[in-house]
């Protein structure tokens, strides 16, 4: 019987590290497959009860980095999650998650032409907005 019950436990582990379900965090993806557009869409105006605000600065003139601040609001106890997707102009898309706590900052890598930024919001209901669709510039000082 011991045997029954290791033998199982081994696969059930097993199968949850195969699945990826490992609990870890998923810092990011980068992909570059498939066709990309630096065209942006519609987006999607929030609920007045659940307004947030995020900040998105222009682009660091040295390195291209890109700067995502939440900065709160009306409904920031009902986000469950905040997904940032950049196209950048050569093919890359990058995707992170900003943490839905006043002042998190995520910095992700533009570069030196126009990128395309996406922010999407999810809340405890299940609802998904995309609430930002825009170009980033590349801005030389002088």
């Amino acid at each position: 019987m011991n045997k029954i019950v290791i033998s199982f436990c081994c696969i059930l582990v097993a199968a949850v590290i195969l699945s990826g379900c490992t609990g870890i965090p998923d810092s990011g993806t980068v992909s570059d497959s498939g066709t990309v557009s630096l065209t942006p869409g519609p987006v999607q105006t929030l609920p007045s009860e659940r307004t947030i605000d995020i900040q998105i600065n222009e682009k660091d003139t040295s390195y291209a980095t890109i700067s995502v601040i939440f900065a709160g609001g009306k409904g920031q106890a009902a986000v469950t999650s905040i997904d940032v997707r950049v196209t950048r102009a050569d093919g890359q898309v990058i995707t992170e998650k900003l943490i839905p706590e006043k002042g998190t900052e995520l910095k992700i890598q533009g570069t030196k032409e126009d990128d395309r930024i996406e922010v999407f919001v999810s809340f405890n209901d299940g609802t998904t907005y995309k609430i930002i669709d825009r170009i980033l510039p590349y801005k030389t000082r002088g």
